[in-house]
């Protein structure tokens, strides 16, 4: 699976510029058979993200370019609640740059924001 995905998406696929974070510091991801997974959000732009997932994890298996799930945004501000956007993959791109080595960059675009959400909604 993981070869798929190098040899798909081996290139730099952002389409705006990026930038650490200044609103939300981390995801986090809830699929079916799967336990919750939090990444920390590496760069951030007006409508998309990014993280890393260390080749091999299980949810590699799991993550298709055109995807749409409910995320949850967590703030920088601990105050601040999450926040659950619907979010469409965009890429999934082999680090080939230290200290990514061994994972894969996963970008992801921020769709709109889930007013009226449940836990239900959250897989």
């Amino acid at each position: 699976m993981t070869e798929e995905i190098s040899a798909k998406y081996s290139s730099d696929r952002r389409s705006e510029p990026r930038e650490p974070s200044n609103k939300f510091h981390s995801v986090e991801m809830k699929l079916a058979s799967l336990p919750i997974y939090l990444f920390k959000l590496k760069e951030v732009s007006a409508n998309g993200a990014c993280f890393m997932v260390k080749e091999g994890s299980a949810i590699l298996k799991h993550l298709q370019v055109g995807q749409i799930l409910n995320m949850r945004y967590h703030a920088d501000d601990e105050k601040d609640p999450p926040e659950v956007f619907k979010s469409e993959i965009m890429h999934i791109t082999k680090a080939l740059e230290n200290p990514y080595i061994g994972h894969f960059a996963v970008g992801i675009k921020l769709l709109e924001k889930q007013t009226h959400f449940s836990q239900d909604d959250f897989e």
